[in-house]
């Protein structure tokens, strides 16, 4: 192998090794151990198990909600606990930046608390890092390991940082600073106890000496390597011994001692072919187990084949007295059903008729309540009338004639004209407002449109946000608008006071000579059948409009809500 495979080789060793001691990719893993504070706030515990569940989205409405309320009330740990969950769970979802900015909003609080900023510190480098600004991710490492500086314990996370900064420096060709931090890296794995990491570490240190071309210290690095997982027979330590072996081997090459290369590289190739050997075996026995498998599978189907065919054969015979016997029983119910067949026909044509009256009866009750409703419309119309073009204009008169009689009296001016004026005033006010509750005024002059577009805008407010659409909408003959705007405002009185919905639309269309109707909201829906027997909502009289229209209406409700669909042919 040459000086360049060689040197790519060192680099496809390094990096992983970095990576498994947390210095690039995923280099925080494991960091939420470190909890900023030790809060026992119970709604912080119901957000943490919403999101172990997977309920992120109700676990961030209860969790704004909290650091709503923390700030009000100046409770500066669960502030801090709050925005730290909001960065984890950015974090976790590939929002780094957004993770970064929350970590921000925590610095403030922690001024003083070099354990806490240690942390924040930690995790805003790794954000940067996750975002390829290892520049940035360096300034934060570095403060990071000042505030550890701060004090003696955590020593997990102190190697961590270190292992990260040493990465940092080892891409941007600072081999020096690699090497420092890659000792202290080291060192804190060795207090740990961590004998794997601590082998992947001198490994990568090994490693950067050799780019340096500094063999010795390369080969002193790989020799404390090996001395580490020497002994060991799992895997991981079968793998670190035999890298370390190939690794001493270009460290001897490096030295011009051959010999000695010759003979790590053999060690490697014997040990690697081990390691290879003992992936075959795993195969091999899995081979065989799955063909012992087969075997008495197979076995096991011949035995039952052979099961069966006895199990066949009496059920074949069992199955032929069995025909035997039900044909015998079905002759014997014929011979029955024909009896009684003369009996149930007479009583099916009696069914026939009775339901034939019984639908005669519902259209005569429908076609009454709707006779009755456009009584009561025309009835409405006509006091509306009224109102407005006999009293109204009777009152407009009488207030004229006040009016001249002020005029005639100039100065002199008894009060009493001037209460009766006002009185005359407040009378037209409530007349005019009267017959506008009649029969609406927008209706009658606007037309359906934009009369429901009123009526959906008046009905909006803080708690139900009510939309209208339509499309292909004209003016239509009046008592047919008139009788569609009464049924609409039914159904949207239903929504406001009984649905509890937060959202609801109106849409209406002509379309093919027919007026489609579709009105929806969010609310708490109801049983239809229950409200049938009562009779209630209105919607009886809804129904029996539609049906003396020739119109056909739909009603689907669930706790989601509900949505009722009307198409009447239209009347111009």
């Amino acid at each position: 192998m040459n000086l360049p495979k060689l040197i790519f080789y060192f680099l496809i060793l390094f990096i992983p090794l970095t990576k498994a001691i947390g210095s690039t990719g995923n280099f925080d893993k494991g960091i939420d151990q470190y909890k900023l504070t030790n809060s026992q706030n119970s709604k912080l515990t119901q957000i943490n198990k919403l999101i172990e569940k997977g309920e992120t989205s109700k676990a961030l409405n209860k969790l704004y909600a909290l650091i709503k309320n923390a700030e009000r009330n100046r409770d500066t740990t669960l502030i801090v606990e709050g925005y730290k969950k909001l960065a984890d769970i950015s974090r976790n979802s590939g929002d780094f930046s957004g993770s970064t900015a929350y970590f921000n909003k925590i610095i403030p609080f922690i001024l003083n608390d070099y354990k806490n900023q240690q942390v924040v510190y930690f995790k805003k480098g790794g954000n940067f890092q996750n975002d390829g600004a290892i520049d940035s991710a360096l300034v934060y490492y570095k403060k990071a390991l000042f505030a550890s500086s701060k004090f003696t314990d955590n020593v997990d996370l102190k190697a961590k940082l270190h292992a990260n900064i040493s990465g940092i420096y080892y891409l941007k060709q600072n081999f020096d600073e690699a090497i420092k931090h890659s000792k202290v890296a080291a060192n804190y794995q060795k207090i740990l106890g961590n004998v794997d990491i601590e082998a992947g570490i001198l490994n990568n240190l090994g490693g950067i000496y050799y780019l340096q071309g500094k063999y010795q210290e390369a080969l002193d690095a790989f020799k404390k390597t090996l001395a580490l997982v020497k002994g060991g027979t799992d895997e991981m330590k079968r793998k670190t011994r035999s890298l370390a072996y190939i690794n001493m081997a270009y460290a001897y090459s490096g030295l011009k001692d051959f010999e000695k290369a010759f003979e790590y590289q053999d060690k490697y190739f014997s040990l690697n072919d081990s390691l290879q050997q003992d992936l075959k075996y795993k195969e091999i026995a899995e081979i065989e187990s799955k063909y012992e498998l087969a075997t008495k599978e197979k076995e096991a189907q011949i035995e039952k084949t052979k099961r069966l065919k006895a199990e066949y054969l009496s059920y074949g015979l069992a199955f032929a007295i069995l025909i035997l016997l039900l044909v015998l029983y079905i002759l014997y119910k014929i011979v029955k059903l024909n009896k009684k067949n003369h009996k149930l026909q007479i009583n099916q044509r009696q069914l026939i008729h009775q339901s034939k009256i019984e639908k005669i009866k519902s259209d005569s009750q429908a076609k009454i309540l709707v006779a009755t409703l456009d009584g009561k419309l025309a009835e409405r119309k006509k006091i509306a009338s009224i109102l407005h073009d006999n009293i109204s204009a009777l009152l407009s008169a009488a207030n004229l004639h006040l009016y001249a009689s002020k005029k005639q009296l100039k100065e002199n001016i008894p009060i009493e004209i001037e209460k009766t004026q006002k009185i005359i005033l407040e009378a037209s006010e409530k007349i005019r407002e009267l017959s506008h509750k009649l029969i609406s005024s927008v209706l009658t002059k606007f037309g359906l449109s934009v009369a429901l577009q009123d009526l959906c805008e008046k009905a909006s407010n803080s708690e139900l946000n009510l939309r209208y659409d339509s499309k292909n909408i004209g003016r239509f003959n009046v008592d047919f608008e008139v009788k569609i705007f009464n049924i609409i405002t039914e159904l949207v009185n239903n929504i406001i006071k009984h649905s509890n919905a937060s959202e609801g639309s109106v849409k209406i269309e002509q379309k093919n000579g027919q007026l489609q109707i579709v009105v929806v909201d969010n609310g708490k829906g109801f049983v239809l059948e229950e409200i049938q027997e009562k009779n209630g909502l209105g919607l009886s009289q809804i129904e029996a409009r539609v049906t003396v229209m020739d119109g056909i209406i739909k009603i689907k409700s669930t706790e989601e809500g509900t949505r009722v669909y009307i198409s009447v042919p239209i009347q111009y």
